[in-house]
Order: C-alpha cells, then sequence, then structure tokens
C-alpha cells in the first residue's frame, strides 16, 4: 500500500508550520483515484509508467513509498516556485533529487521543470499549487534544507570553482582526489562485471569512503572541467555505474586519447583531475 516517507513527511511538517497550509494543501500520497505518477507506490503503478520507466534512479527506487509533494497556494506560492526553478537550473547541490516541478509562475501558465527534459506542460490544477517530483531512489534523504533555506533566505551552498585550463602539475604530492582510491587491479564499471569492476551498487568501502561517493566525485570533477552532465547523465550524478557513466567515460577517454573501453581505472581517473581542460 502507497505510504508517505518520513523524509517527505518532514517537509510536508515543515511547509505547514511555515506557511500555515492545511494539511490537505500539502499532498504526497494520491487519493484512491489517482493511478500513476509519483504520488503513488508500486502497487499503483505500471512498470511503463513515466515515474518508473524513464530513469534508473525510479527503477532502482520503486517501493510503497510516494515520491512527490504539492505545495498549495500560500502568499508566496509564485516566488517561491520561480526561484526553486532557478535552483533546480543551476544544478544546487540539495535540488539533485528534484525529477520535476509543475508550476505556474503567473496564475495564468503552467510550466514544466523537467530534469529528464521529457515534459514541458501541465494539467490546469498546477495555476493554484506547485507539484514537486522526487527520484524514487531519494526516500532517505533530507528534503527539508532546500525549503528553509528560501524562507529563510540563505545563500545557495558554494561549490568550488571550476579549475581554469592550465599544463599539467609537475607535483610531486597530488590531493587524494587526484589519487586514485581503488587499488591495484580495480576499475569502476559494470556490477555484473568481475570482482574488479567497482559499480556503487554494493556501499563496498575504499580509503574511508564508498564506491558510490568515489564515483559521485569523479562525475562531480568532470562537471567542473565543463561537460554537461544534464547531457552525459540525465538520471543524475548517482554514483551508480551503469549506461549513463559508461558512455560518460568512453567519451572522456576519447577525448583525452586514452584507451576508449569505458572502464574508470586509474589513467581516466587522474586524467579528470590533472589534465589540462580541452
Amino acid at each position: 500500500m502507497t505510504r508517505a516517507p518520513a523524509s517527505i513527511k518532514k517537509a510536508q511538517t515543515y511547509l505547514h508550520d511555515t506557511t500555515g497550509l492545511p494539511w490537505v494543501s500539502l499532498g504526497i500520497v494520491g487519493d484512491e483515484d489517482h493511478d500513476g505518477g509519483y504520488h503513488c507506490g508500486e502497487d499503483r503503478v505500471d512498470s511503463d509508467d513515466y515515474s518508473v520507466d524513464e530513469s534508473s534512479r525510479d527503477k532502482r527506487g520503486l517501493s510503497d513509498y510516494a515520491s512527490a509533494l504539492d505545495v498549495g497556494n500560500f502568499a508566496d506560492l509564485r516566488e517561491f516556485s520561480k526561484w526553486l526553478v532557478a535552483e533546480c537550473e543551476a544544478g544546487a547541490a540539495d535540488t539533485e533529487d528534484i525529477r520535476e516541478v509543475i508550476y505556474s509562475p503567473d496564475g495564468k501558465t503552467v510550466k514544466r521543470w523537467d530534469r529528464l527534459g521529457k515534459r514541458s506542460s501541465g494539467d490546469s490544477s498546477h495555476k493554484s499549487h506547485t507539484h514537486i517530483s522526487y527520484f524514487r531512489d531519494s526516500s532517505g534523504r533530507d528534503k527539508v534544507g532546500l525549503f528553509r533555506r528560501f524562507f529563510k533566505k540563505t545563500p545557495r551552498p558554494s561549490t568550488p570553482s571550476a579549475p581554469k585550463p592550465s599544463k599539467p602539475s609537475t607535483s610531486k604530492a597530488p590531493t587524494p582526489h587526484y589519487d586514485f582510491p581503488l587499488g591495484s587491479g580495480r576499475y569502476f564499471g559494470p556490477k555484473g562485471g568481475p570482482d574488479a569492476s567497482v559499480s556503487g551498487y554494493y556501499g563496498r568501502r575504499f580509503k574511508g569512503e564508498t564506491d558510490r561517493t568515489w564515483l559521485q566525485r569523479w562525475g562531480s570533477q568532470m562537471g567542473k572541467r565543463g561537460w554537461n552532465l544534464r547531457k552525459h547523465l540525465p538520471s543524475g550524478n548517482d554514483g551508480y555505474y551503469g549506461p549513463e557513466y559508461r558512455g560518460l567515460v568512453k567519451a572522456f577517454q576519447k577525448d583525452q586519447g586514452l584507451l576508449v573501453d569505458g572502464k574508470l581505472g586509474p589513467r581516466t581517473w587522474r586524467a579528470a583531475f590533472e589534465n589540462p581542460v580541452t
């Protein structure tokens, strides 16, 4: 039976207390007539529902949990909605779990920001409320921080600036991020591969951090180098090696003149941190 995850319920409670919106205007689980979409869990969606089959994050995270939140009409709804979409477009770290935002910037037209670029509009009910869909694999992660940022008017979390093009470093002591974390003979690759293939799916730890965290770090570095992560990792920089990471690795290997095999090993890893931006 579809139920609300604790992470979205906490966001619901925060919005209720902050805006004064009644609970009925902060919907998580769809009513009995609601069939399909992110307001429903696996008991009420088909395998080909758009909220399941368009992203590996949704396929992987499908469960009893609904994965959406409606925000009803309060005094700053328009301002909030436009701010939220701007933060998503800017790639703010605390928006990475958001799949889509359906909203009205003016109360007349309905727009949809879709991380996967599949849709751009919504039905007229969204003139009076804003709908937020979360990737289904994010049910255990915090949803409150983003809302708190808006209401407390705090700035976007700072991120390191992209490195400027430069000659390869001649330093003999590179930073820890330059060091390949997996050890001799291992590489980031598909979960169906041999033991040497580290995929991020099994929570293996290397140098104090999970394989998934290390792969996300490499993906982030690619973004800093100027690679379009929305294009190459449309499901997000989630740290689970699959076709999207393989495609990005191969494209980067080709760009750098490396062996194009899709395996993220020491040479490909170091190239992302050490080689000049081309």
